[in-house]
């Protein structure tokens, strides 16, 4: 066996080596563990209970206060003297209880010394306190070096973390997982966000998705809310005014305007002396039923009228109007052309 091919194997065998060694370590330096199952939290407000799991990732509204009850036990592995537990929140107004003991400090530190480590760490840990208002940096584009705020959904956290402690120093060693994360709102943020959904339903209805309608929702996830529940809306105008009219409706008058030329052609051919021996019978018929035509597509027209009527927009409503009356000349002409019918077949 060559010496490069020896140094390639005993590489990869204390690659190994440490990285079995390395999870013993990490397994050892547990020395809590939260109970997710058995934890839960409480909805102050509304009585509400909901399960530690369940939570994680959930929406709060700001202002609501929410009682935590976090279940932590002890491993098999040894807590040496320096350990203690840190307890830390973003939450306002925080009361936390550790046993008989309670603290309203945003970060307070427990489970200290080796006395404390005799005994079974004082379970559940309960945590009161406020959902803060969802204020977060946000992004602006062209003002990226400007520390700007807006309100949005805000992450929101409750971290249990053991460490060492040496002269008022933690240096931190295990994070109690799952660590605790929500999202704080609020009813006028998820308002908004209802009604800019609805605003871009509707203009998909008229219009094709466009970049405009993702720039205004890239423009609620940074944060402005207002702004983009606001232009929501005048896109949501500006899709009524863009929007084509049906395709069903320019079917009808092309069908319409080629029936009335070609009636309009036959009777000029008939009335020049065109078309000697012709049926002049069976003309006058034809132009009858043309005339009968015309009258189907105007009721046709009438129906698509009467959608537009009943529009809540302005513009479709005015169309509407136009509708009815090029009905009305419609019936007009295919009376005239009943009337040509008649004079050819009285020639």
């Amino acid at each position: 066996m060559s010496m490069k091919r020896l140094f390639y194997i005993l590489l990869v065998v204390l690659t190994f080596g440490l990285l079995f060694l390395s999870v013993g370590i990490a397994s050892a330096l547990d020395v809590l563990r939260l109970d997710e199952e058995k934890s839960y939290v409480l909805n102050l407000e509304t009585g509400s209970k909901t399960s530690y799991t369940t939570f994680l990732e959930s929406e709060q509204l700001e202002g609501n206060r929410l009682e935590f009850w976090i279940y932590v036990s002890r491993t098999e592995n040894p807590a040496l003297p320096d350990y203690v537990l840190e307890l830390r929140t973003d939450m306002d107004n925080p009361e936390w209880k550790f046993g008989d003991v309670f603290s309203h400090s945003a970060n307070w530190v427990v489970w200290k010394g080796e006395e404390e480590h005799e005994f079974p760490i004082p379970s559940p840990i309960i945590l009161s306190a406020d959902v803060p208002k969802p204020i977060r940096p946000v992004k602006e584009p062209g003002f990226e070096s400007y520390d700007l705020k807006g309100i949005s959904k805000e992450v929101v956290e409750v971290k249990l973390t053991v460490g060492k402690m040496r002269d008022e120093n933690i240096t931190y060693i295990q994070e109690l997982t799952p660590s605790m994360k929500f999202f704080s709102t609020s009813e006028e943020i998820q308002n908004a966000k209802h009604e800019m959904e609805e605003n871009f339903t509707y203009a998909r209805g008229k219009i094709d998705g466009t970049d405009l309608e993702e720039a205004i929702r890239e423009l609620y996830e940074e944060g402005h809310p207002g702004w983009a529940s606001e232009l929501s809306e005048h896109y949501k105008k500006l899709s009524v005014a863009a929007e084509p009219p049906p395709l069903a409706l320019y079917a009808l008058l092309s069908v319409i305007v080629g029936l009335i030329l070609g009636s309009g052609f036959m009777y000029v051919y008939v009335s020049r002396g065109g078309g000697k021996g012709v049926d002049v019978s069976q003309i006058s018929a034809e132009l009858n039923d043309t005339s009968g035509r015309i009258e189907e597509k105007s009721s046709s027209i009438n129906a698509i009228s009467t959608r537009f009527a009943r529009s809540e927009d302005e513009e479709k409503r005015g169309v509407a109007r136009e509708l009815i009356r090029i009905r009305a000349s419609l019936n007009e002409i295919s009376n005239e052309i009943r009337t040509i019918a008649d004079r050819i077949r009285e020639r």
